[in-house]
């Protein structure tokens, strides 16, 4: 409770003698029920606290080792991800966006096949030339197309962003990468900095508000280059004395 709602409610014993109920705050399960009855086979893309969701009547077909999951087990899926959302792959992923992607590796788990990069860092396109740049920590792929590198190298490459059904802590769905291609060994400085993705968060938040942004093309700034600095500058600077 905030100071303000403690004040009302000090205002109204003084004036009724009484107490006033309590607010209902309602759980996640409540709130998911209260979605599921409004968008359930709707077929709507939705964007909502617990993530994207498809709601189509099929959606589940597309989840990797889910597919054969009733529409009321994939629903229930989904509220069990609500808190294990990979917010950049799922952005890339519903938006069909083209990706590129660059890592170290971390090790390799031989024993169930998989190569581990602690973060992969994404860049991603889109139809209309718009760009977008984000990144995901700790991702497993399969091991066997990177069999010829080394822990510690850093690679890019590129690959499909899909939706995989995980098991080992209840069911859940999660985002990956499978079919990678292209891949090159690159030198370490190419991997961006926390500073680097922390100023392209910043470029992409002055574009969202700047009145100039359905006049640029093929990802051309039109703005004051005086004021977009000192956007530039501001809000860095701000964030990272947040941090």
């Amino acid at each position: 409770m905030n100071h303000y709602e403690e004040g009302i409610n000090a205002m109204w014993e003084e004036v009724e003698g009484k107490k006033p109920e309590s607010i209902h705050q309602p759980s996640d399960k409540e709130r998911w029920k209260e979605f599921v009855e409004k968008y359930s086979h709707s077929g709507y893309l939705v964007l909502s606290e617990f993530g994207t969701i498809d709601t189509a009547d099929d959606a589940m077909k597309d989840v990797a080792g889910g597919e054969n999951l009733s529409y009321e087990e994939y629903l229930q899926v989904l509220f069990n991800s609500r808190n294990i959302i990979r917010h950049c792959f799922e952005y890339c992923y519903y938006s069909n966006a083209w990706c590129d992607f660059k890592g170290r590796i971390s090790r390799f788990d031989k024993k169930k096949g998989k190569v581990i990069f602690n973060c992969i860092y994404v860049s991603g396109g889109f139809m209309d030339g718009d760009c977008y740049e984000g990144k995901e920590d700790h991702v497993w792929m399969d091991m066997e197309p990177f069999e010829e590198y080394q822990v510690g190298d850093c690679l890019s490459f590129g690959g499909e962003i899909y939706r995989y059904l995980k098991t080992k802590n209840g069911k859940q769905i999660s985002f990956g990468i499978r079919e990678p291609y292209d891949i090159k060994k690159i030198e370490s400085y190419e991997l961006p900095s926390d500073d680097d993705m922390l100023m392209q968060a910043v470029d992409q938040m002055i574009c969202e508000v700047c009145m100039f942004n359905e006049h640029c093309y093929m990802g051309m700034c039109i703005a004051n280059e005086e004021w977009r600095e000192g956007m530039r500058k501001t809000l860095f600077n701000a964030a990272k004395g947040n941090k």
